[in-house]
C-alpha cells in the first residue's frame, strides 16, 4: 500500500513539471510573436552618392636637391680651408685652395717657352721675307724657299703648342681654388689641412674634401604602393608632413619612377619643396597625401553599420519590413565608411539600429515632433 501511494505521488510530480514547462514554452513563443508583430519607430535616411577624394598617402625621407662630394680638380696637398659645416656659400664662392706654389712655377715655365718660340717664330719670319724677296731674280734655289717655308710653319705650330701649354698652366692655377657649383650648405668635411688630394681614383688616396648640398629646393622621395600606381600623376598637387613641423607644406608630383621594387612592392616618387630659408634639413622623415580626382560613391554613417568590416550588414526600409542586406565597406574616418557593395541611391536605410532589430520585423517612419 505504502509503494502505491509513492508511485502515486512520483506521477503527480511528473505531470506538474511537464504542465509547466509546456506553459513556459507557449510564453517565449507568444513572447517573441509579440515582439515580431510590434512595430518599431525608426529614423531613415536614403542613400545618396557624392564626391569623395582619396588621396594616396605615402612615407620616405626628405633629400636635398642636390648632393655633391667636392674634391680637387688638381692634385696637391691641401693648403686652406675656406669654409666649415654649416657655411651657406653662393655659386662660384671659395671653398678651399690646394698648394699653388708647383702650378704657378708651371705657369712660369710656360711663359717663358711660349716668348722663346714666339722669337724663333719671328725670326723664321724674317728668314721666309729675305728669301721669297730675292727668288724672283733668281739668287735662291727653289730647295731654299721651301726650306724657309718649312721652317716658318714649324715655329707658328709651336708658338700655338707653347700657347695651349701655356692655357692649360694657367687654368690648372686656378683649379687648386675648388669653388661651389651651386647656391648650398656644407654638409660635411672630409680633411683637413695638410692632406694630399688627388683628383683621380686611387686606394688609399683621398679625393673628397667637403660635401655640399642644395638645400634651396628640398625633395620628399617617397614609396607608393604599388595598387595605387593608376591613381597618381604628374604634377597632382601634394601636401607633405615633415617631423618636427606643424604645418604641411605644398608640393606636388614631380617624378614618378617607373620601377616596381621587387620587395616591397611599392613605387618611388619625388615631390619637390621650396626651402627658401633653409629651414627643412636632409634626413628628415617625412608623410605626404597626395590628392586624387574625387570619385561619386555611397558614404553612410559608421553607427548605422552593424557587424565587422568582414561581415557588415546594415537594415533596409522597405514598405514598413525591416530587411537585412550585406554590403561591403570601407573605413574613411572614425565617423564614416564607403560603401563597396550592396546598396545603391535611393536605398531607404535604418538609421542606429537597435541590437534587437531583427530582419522582417515591422518598423514605422519616426514622426518628427513639431515646434510648439
Amino acid at each position: 500500500m505504502i509503494i502505491k501511494n509513492i508511485i502515486l505521488l512520483f506521477s503527480l510530480a511528473i505531470i506538474t513539471f511537464l504542465s509547466g514547462c509546456s506553459n513556459d514554452d507557449s510564453g517565449d513563443a507568444s513572447n517573441d510573436a509579440i515582439q515580431q508583430n510590434a512595430v518599431l519607430e525608426v529614423d531613415i535616411l536614403t542613400a545618396k552618392s557624392e564626391p569623395l577624394a582619396d588621396p594616396v598617402e605615402v612615407f620616405g625621407t626628405i633629400a636635398a636637391k642636390q648632393s655633391s662630394a667636392i674634391g680637387a680638380l688638381v692634385e696637391g696637398p691641401l693648403e686652406t680651408m675656406f669654409v666649415t659645416v654649416g657655411d651657406r656659400v653662393k655659386k662660384g664662392q671659395a671653398l678651399f685652395q690646394i698648394r699653388q706654389a708647383d702650378y704657378k712655377r708651371r705657369v712660369a715655365e710656360a711663359s717663358a717657352a711660349l716668348r722663346l718660340t714666339e722669337a724663333q717664330a719671328i725670326q723664321a719670319q724674317r728668314q721666309y721675307d729675305r728669301v721669297i724677296a730675292l727668288a724672283p731674280r733668281g739668287f735662291v734655289s727653289k730647295a731654299q724657299v721651301e726650306q724657309v717655308e718649312t721652317d716658318l710653319a714649324v715655329a707658328r705650330a709651336q708658338v700655338s703648342q707653347s700657347q695651349s701649354v701655356l692655357a692649360t698652366a694657367k687654368q690648372a692655377l686656378r683649379d687648386t681654388i675648388a669653388r661651389a657649383p651651386y647656391n648650398g650648405v656644407v654638409t660635411a668635411r672630409m680633411v683637413d689641412e695638410g692632406s694630399y688630394l688627388n683628383n683621380r681614383f686611387s686606394m688609399g688616396e683621398q679625393s673628397s674634401a667637403l660635401q655640399l648640398q642644395e638645400l634651396g629646393i628640398v625633395a620628399a622621395i617617397v614609396s607608393a604602393p604599388q595598387a595605387r600606381v593608376d591613381d597618381l600623376k604628374l604634377n597632382q598637387s601634394a601636401k607633405v608632413y615633415i617631423d618636427g613641423f606643424d604645418e604641411p607644406f605644398e608640393s606636388y608630383v614631380f617624378i614618378i619612377n617607373d620601377r616596381v621594387n621587387p620587395e616591397s612592392r611599392t613605387v618611388e616618387l619625388r615631390l619637390p619643396i621650396r626651402n627658401p630659408d633653409y629651414r627643412i634639413s636632409s634626413g628628415l622623415g617625412a608623410r605626404a597625401l597626395i590628392e586624387t580626382p574625387p570619385e561619386d560613391v555611397i558614404i553612410l554613417p559608421r553607427s548605422t553599420v552593424k557587424g565587422d568590416s568582414a561581415a557588415a550588414y546594415i537594415f533596409l526600409f522597405e514598405k514598413g519590413i525591416a530587411r537585412r542586406r550585406d554590403i561591403g565597406i570601407e573605413s574613411i574616418d572614425f565617423e564614416r565608411v564607403k560603401i563597396t557593395q550592396g546598396v545603391q541611391s535611393g536605398d531607404k536605410i535604418i538609421k542606429n539600429p537597435p541590437s534587437t532589430l531583427r530582419d522582417g520585423q515591422k518598423v514605422e517612419r519616426k514622426q518628427r515632433k513639431s515646434a510648439s
